[in-house]
């Protein structure tokens, strides 16, 4: 697989350099979904109570208008993600960088909270696939 030229590679140590900021996003995408996982369930209730009673709209349409704000920065977040150059992976704080390992595509794999970047998987591989990096890829220059 040749790379494609709209995904930026990084090196162990650029992706590192993101970090911080990746960190704040992410703390970010980590409490707003849940704060949305806590809405979920009172915005089906609500869609239930105003069947029921159509009176009851009000509470859904502030539940709607709550969820539609969260959904909103949410996607600021994902979108600052993509412009740092990794991919999210998943509200659970997992996110994934582009690298080369031995002239081929790999992902360098990041968990919120980790302090640095030490394992990588195959594209393919996900985060149950991924391996230690060795020790000098880790070192700065």
């Amino acid at each position: 697989m040749t790379p494609r030229s709209d995904i930026r590679f990084f090196t162990v140590q650029e992706a590192n350099a993101t970090l911080p900021f990746v960190s704040r996003i992410m703390a970010d995408i980590v409490e707003e979904n849940a704060r949305l996982q806590e809405l979920l369930p009172a915005l089906k209730e609500a869609r239930m109570r105003t069947r029921r009673r159509p009176s009851a709209a009000e509470e859904l349409d502030a539940l709607r208008a709550d969820v539609a704000a969260i959904s909103a920065r949410l996607e600021g977040y994902l979108k600052e993600l993509s412009q740092v150059g990794c991919v999210f992976k998943g509200p659970q704080g997992l996110v994934d960088f582009y690298s080369m390992r031995e002239g081929r595509p790999i992902f360098l794999c990041w968990r919120y909270g980790e302090e640095e970047i030490r394992y990588w998987h195959e594209l393919e591989g996900g985060f149950a696939g991924r391996l230690e990096l060795e020790p000098e890829a880790v070192a700065s220059p």
